[in-house]
């Protein structure tokens, strides 16, 4: 193994080791570099046809005015301990300064080279995946935490609004609040055996 192979292995280990959930957050310190590097990095997800069927948009001067209407939709749309539970977490998350919201482009996930829409929608939902991880990775290597949260069920018009994107051509997947840690990440799961040699048991 060549020296560079061993470093590649060694930063790629570290990153996914020190990659970790955090839903209270701090401000974090954001590089003037930091949009680009990360559109650089979404360049480089794969994608069935190459079709990279996402929009990311980044918050940072307009993040306040985002969690606001966060809170606002979920004091109107839910209701009891639900209500009160989401509205604990946005409090928590808020704070970070910077927040990607995510959405699939219709235009560009619809079904080619004969592909059925339940097959196209599973290379979709592997491509969108794959976004994710690597956008929390890439933030992870800033020294950042996120964690990305899937609440399209009462939030995608009001997000979709915000974002300026129509609603008959996008679809909300998730948004990743980014910001530093201000809790301790809970251990991880213990190792099971989820990887088997040749056969499953």
């Amino acid at each position: 193994m060549s020296i560079i192979e061993s470093n590649l292995k060694t930063a790629f280990s570290t990153v996914l080791q020190e990659r970790r959930s955090a839903r209270r957050l701090l401000p974090g310190a954001f590089p003037a570099t930091l949009v680009e590097e990360l559109a650089s990095a979404a360049r480089l997800v794969p994608s069935s046809f190459d079709a990279q069927p996402w929009r990311i948009v980044v918050l940072h001067e307009r993040n306040a005015d985002f969690w606001e209407l966060v809170t606002a939709t979920i004091d109107e749309r839910l209701e009891n301990d639900r209500r009160d539970r989401y509205l604990a977490r946005a409090a928590g998350m808020r704070d970070g300064g910077m927040t990607l919201l995510i959405f699939e482009d219709l235009a560009l996930s619809a079904p080619q080279d004969r592909l059925s829409p339940e097959e196209a929608r599973d290379h979709t939902s592997q491509a969108l995946g794959m976004l994710q991880l690597t956008l929390w990775l890439s933030l992870t290597a800033h020294g950042l935490v996120t964690s990305p949260q899937h609440w399209h069920e009462f939030l995608e018009d009001v997000v979709l609004w915000f974002a300026g994107l129509p609603e008959e051509g996008f679809r909300l997947v998730a948004f990743m609040p980014v910001g530093r840690a201000a809790e301790r990440p809970e251990p991880r799961a213990e190792l099971t055996s989820r990887v088997s040699r040749e056969t499953a048991p």
